[in-house]
C-alpha cells in the first residue's frame, strides 16, 4: 500500500497517488511509484483490495496524512467514483491544510477536464448522469478546479520515463538549502530556555540552524531573515504567549507558509506554553497580543495575511509542550 523509508515531520506520507486503477496502475503509476520509492519518497498507492473492501475512510485519512497529493487524470477517472471523492478530499486539504497539490495530465487534455468534454467528459456524464445533483456539482467543481492547476502533460514529454524524471526531481524536498532548520520564535519568551536547548541540541546533531541575534533586528533589514528562510530546508515555529506581538515573527511566519508552498519546504509547529486553540482562533493571552495590531496597523491586507498564516500553520502536525512528559 505504501512503500519507502522516509517521511517528513509533519505528514505520515510525502506523497499520496490519485489515478485510475483500469487507466494506469500497471504502467504510467507502477513506474512513477517505483521511482519515488527509490528516492526515499514515502508515498501512498491504494491496492486494489482496498477498494473491493469499501475502505474509502482509509483513502481520505490517507489523504490528510499526506504533503503533497499527485493526480493522474487519464481517460477515465471521472468514470470512478472513487477517484472523484479523493478529489474533492484533496482540494478540500490544499484549502484547509495548505497541502500541495499537483496535476498530471496523462493523454488529456486540460480543457476536456475543465469542461468535460470528449472522451474525458463522456466517461463522467455515461456513469453518473443520474447521481445525486449535489454530489455531481461537487465533483464538476473540483475537476474544473483540478485542471486549473498547474503540473505535467504528457504530451509534452517524448515518453514516461522523461515525464517521471521530471516529477520525482519536482517532488523531491529542496536538499541544497543553506541551513537545515530555520528557527521561528519571540526572543523574550524562549530565546534563554527552551530555543537556547532546541537550537543547542540540533546543533550537536550536526544540523545547520538559523537562528538570530537580538541584534539582528535592529532597522528594517527583514531581508536578512527572509532570505534565511528561502535558504533553509526545514522550518521550526514556537509559537509562545507573546509571538504575536511581534510584527518580525508574523512575517517571518507569512514567508515561511510561502515557502511551504513554493519550495517544497517542510514546517513544523510547537506549541510552547500556549492551548492550539488560542494560537488558531486567536483567542487568550496569544490572541491579546495579536489583536493590537489589529487596533494599530494601517493596512487590514497585511493583518488578514498574518491571521491566514498563523491558521494555515496550526492545521499542521507539531508538538504541544504541554503534552511531553
Amino acid at each position: 500500500m505504501a512503500a519507502s523509508s522516509s517521511s517528513s515531520n509533519s505528514c505520515k506520507y510525502d506523497v499520496f497517488l490519485s489515478f485510475r486503477g483500469e487507466d494506469t496502475r500497471k504502467n504510467f503509476v507502477c513506474h512513477l511509484y517505483r521511482a519515488l520509492e527509490q528516492k526515499l519518497i514515502f508515498t501512498f498507492i491504494d491496492s486494489e483490495d482496498l477498494k473491493k473492501g469499501n475502505k474509502i475512510l482509509e483513502l481520505l485519512n490517507a489523504i490528510e496524512d499526506s504533503r503533497l497529493s499527485i493526480v493522474v487524470l487519464s481517460e477515465n477517472y471521472a468514470s470512478s467514483s472513487w477517484c472523484l471523492k479523493e478529489l474533492v478530499k484533496i482540494l478540500e486539504c490544499k484549502a484547509t491544510k495548505y497541502q500541495r497539490v499537483v496535476p498530471i495530465y496523462y493523454e488529456v487534455d486540460p480543457s476536456d477536464i475543465r469542461y468535460l468534454k470528449g472522451k474525458f467528459g463522456e466517461a463522467f456524464a455515461n456513469k453518473f448522469g443520474g447521481a445525486d445533483k449535489q454530489e455531481l456539482e461537487s465533483w464538476r467543481s473540483a475537476l474544473a478546479t483540478i485542471a486549473d492547476l498547474s503540473g505535467w502533460n504528457s504530451r509534452n514529454y517524448p515518453d514516461d520515463i522523461k515525464l517521471i524524471e521530471k516529477i520525482v526531481e519536482d517532488t523531491l524536498p529542496s536538499r541544497d538549502g543553506k541551513y537545515d532548520v530555520f528557527l521561528s520564535f519571540r526572543g523574550s519568551d524562549t530565546r534563554n530556555n527552551f530555543v537556547s536547548h532546541l537550537y543547542n541540541a540540533l546543533e550537536r546533531k550536526a544540523l545547520s540552524t538559523f537562528t538570530y541575534t537580538e541584534g539582528c533586528l535592529i532597522g528594517d533589514d527583514f531581508g536578512l531573515i527572509s532570505k534565511a528562510v528561502d535558504d533553509s530546508k526545514l522550518s521550526v515555529v514556537v509559537f509562545s504567549e507573546n509571538y504575536a506581538s511581534s510584527r518580525w515573527c508574523l512575517n517571518e511566519l507569512v514567508q515561511i507558509m510561502k515557502c511551504m508552498v513554493t519550495k517544497n519546504q517542510i514546517v513544523v509547529p510547537i506549541f510552547y506554553g500556549v492551548v492550539h486553540s488560542d494560537v488558531r482562533h486567536q483567542t487568550g493571552g496569544f490572541g491579546k497580543a495579536f489583536n493590537k495590531h489589529e487596533q494599530n496597523s494601517k493596512s487590514t491586507e497585511e493583518v488578514q495575511s498574518w491571521r491566514s498564516a498563523i491558521i494555515r500553520a496550526t492545521n499542521l502536525a507539531g508538538w504541544d509542550s504541554s503534552r511531553s512528559e
